[in-house]
Formats: C-alpha cells, sequence, structure tokens
C-alpha cells in the first residue's frame, strides 16, 4: 500500500502541471511550500489518540496530561518545519559536462538570509537525494546527483526541496523546474583509430621533422603536464631522474576524425567511437580535426579544442551547438 503522502504529492505535482523553467535565483515563500504528516507523523496521531480514548473511558487525569503535551509539542513541529524551509534562496545552478554514463552534478548556490536550517533534502525525481545545514546567514553550495543516459543537452527533472526537521512528524516540500542544463559527451567506446583523408594535400603528406608520434627521438627532462605514457620507467630505474620519450613526425600531417568512415549505420556507436579517438589524440598531443557532414574543425589540440570537437559530437542532429 504507497504512502498517502506520496499519493497526495503526486496529485500535486499532476494538478500543477509544471511547463515553464523556474528562473534562478528564487526565494521559497509560502506560495510555493506544502506541508502534510509524515507516515511517522500518522502513526504517532493514532496513538495520540488510542491516549486521548483510554483516558476519556478511564477519566485519567495523567493521561488527558500527556495527550494535550504531546498535541502541543506536535502543533509547534508545523511551525518550526514549515519555518525551515520558508525563506531559504536557491541563487544559481550549474553543472560541468560529464560523458553518457556518469552521473551529472548539478552545483546549486544557496542562501540563508535567517537563523539556523537543520535537514535540508534536495533531489530529482526518482534520483538519489542529497542534504545539507546551513549556519544562520550563511552561503553554501550542495552538488544534487542527475543520472545520464544518452549524450545531448540534459534537462534535469523536477528538483524537491523538503526537511522533516524538527521531529520527522511533518514533511515540509516545494517542486521546482531548474533553468539549467549539463552538456552530455558521447559515452567513449574503445578500438581502433581510425582516421579520415585531409582537404588539402600538405594535411596528408606532411611537410618536415616535428613532434609527432611516428619515430622515437630520444629522451628529455620530464616537466609538469607532459603525459604519463611518455615516461620512461627504464632510465628512472637507473637512476637517470624522471624522463620522457620525445617522439617525431610529420610536421602538418593532418588527423582527421569523420563518423562516415566508420562501419556499420549505428550513428551512436560511431560518435562514441569517435569520442574515444579524441580522447586519445589529445592524450598524446596529436594535432586532430574533426569532420561531421559538413561541418569542420580544422587540426589543433589543446584543452579547448578538446572540448569544441566533444561539444559538436554532443549536440549533433539536435539543432543546437
Amino acid at each position: 500500500m504507497r504512502n498517502p503522502v506520496t499519493l497526495i504529492s503526486a496529485y500535486i505535482r499532476e494538478r500543477l502541471k509544471i511547463k515553464d523553467r523556474t528562473p534562478l535565483p528564487i526565494r521559497l515563500r509560502h506560495r510555493y511550500l506544502y506541508i502534510l504528516p509524515t507516515r511517522h507523523g500518522m502513526v504517532f496521531f493514532a496513538i495520540l489518540l488510542a491516549i486521548l480514548v483510554g483516558s476519556i473511558n478511564h477519566n485519567n487525569n495523567l493521561g488527558f496530561i500527556l495527550t494535550f503535551l504531546l498535541g502541543g509539542i506536535v502543533f509547534v513541529s508545523i511551525f518550526h518545519t514549515f519555518r525551515n524551509l520558508s525563506g531559504l534562496s536557491l541563487l544559481s545552478a550549474r553543472a560541468l559536462p560529464v560523458f553518457a554514463g556518469q552521473p551529472a552534478s548539478f552545483e546549486i548556490c544557496l542562501q540563508n538570509p535567517g537563523p539556523p536550517r537543520y535537514s535540508l533534502s534536495f533531489h530529482f525525481k526518482n534520483r538519489e537525494e542529497a542534504s545539507i545545514d546551513l549556519g544562520a546567514e550563511e552561503k553554501q553550495t550542495i552538488i544534487i546527483p542527475h543520472s545520464t543516459d544518452k549524450r545531448g543537452l540534459l534537462r534535469p527533472d523536477i528538483l524537491t526541496v523538503s526537511t522533516t526537521y524538527p521531529l520527522g512528524l511533518f514533511r515540509c516540500w516545494s517542486y521546482l523546474f531548474l533553468d539549467s542544463r549539463c552538456l552530455v559527451y558521447p559515452r567513449p567506446l574503445s578500438g581502433p583509430t581510425v582516421t579520415a583523408q585531409g582537404l588539402l594535400k600538405d594535411e596528408n603528406e606532411g611537410k618536415s621533422s616535428g613532434p609527432g608520434v611516428d619515430d622515437f627521438a630520444g629522451l628529455k627532462s620530464y616537466q609538469p603536464g607532459d603525459p604519463f605514457q611518455h615516461l620512461s620507467w627504464k632510465s628512472f630505474s637507473r637512476g637517470q631522474g624522471l624522463q620522457r620519450k620525445v617522439f617525431t613526425g610529420q610536421i602538418g600531417k593532418s588527423v582527421y576524425f569523420d563518423p562516415d568512415t566508420l562501419p556499420g549505420k549505428d550513428l551512436e556507436w560511431k560518435l562514441s567511437r569517435i569520442c574515444h579517438m579524441i580522447l586519445q589524440a589529445d592524450a598524446l598531443r596529436v594535432p586532430y580535426g574533426l569532420r561531421l557532414g559538413n561541418r569542420l574543425i580544422k587540426p589543433a589540440h589543446g584543452g579547448e579544442h578538446k572540448r569544441s570537437c566533444l561539444r559538436r559530437l554532443a549536440l549533433l542532429g539536435q539543432g543546437e551547438g
């Protein structure tokens, strides 16, 4: 049997028919808040009613005192539960890009303009819950997880903000539809590297020898930021210090990645393979370009170039990017 409070919450959410995104910042005022007894609260009320009936039947004054004392505490707890959430401000929300299958982390900045607040819970629909306590006039950031299933722009589900403080007999909550998004890259899928031909002749043939991945050229002293896969552990074991292997190739030789060069018709599989190739090329500091139909990103390397290519993969066919 489902909890009546859960059924009422679902009914309220359906009646609200939340469609428009809630712009931030927002302050949780009375019209955004709902409060109902919890399952423990209903059991407590049943016990309190039983004590009252027993006191009436046996004309027990101590029973009356206990009933009214506990009833007064419950009545006061309603206002404490409501006050614990009322007035809370949500200032901003953001999420860093992730790969499909990884949990997205929405960072929400909270501000408490009043006295301390305890046991504040946040969760997206059918997702993991995160809790936080806020001191008086304190500002904090809470990280709320959200699962990711596919690439693209993730628009989170309805966010539920709730509290059962102080006694757990009542639950006060609010529904918010955050105007926030998270960019989800394709899930990397390992496999052999497949490249496409460059558009220009010198992109395919190269001009001269320079940094690359083709031929071993010697050792150099390790510098912070050098890829770990190029470290020479043999020289390190000989007591020669930490050194990295240097390779040479042809300057001007472009490496292009194009889903059309991969076999099959599964576009998502192809994008996952291209995603893995981009990560490999970036780790090796090999200049690479990306061709997606009529769109072309010229060869380069670095963090900004990698993010630009992964963004194109994530938003391919979604009308953005």
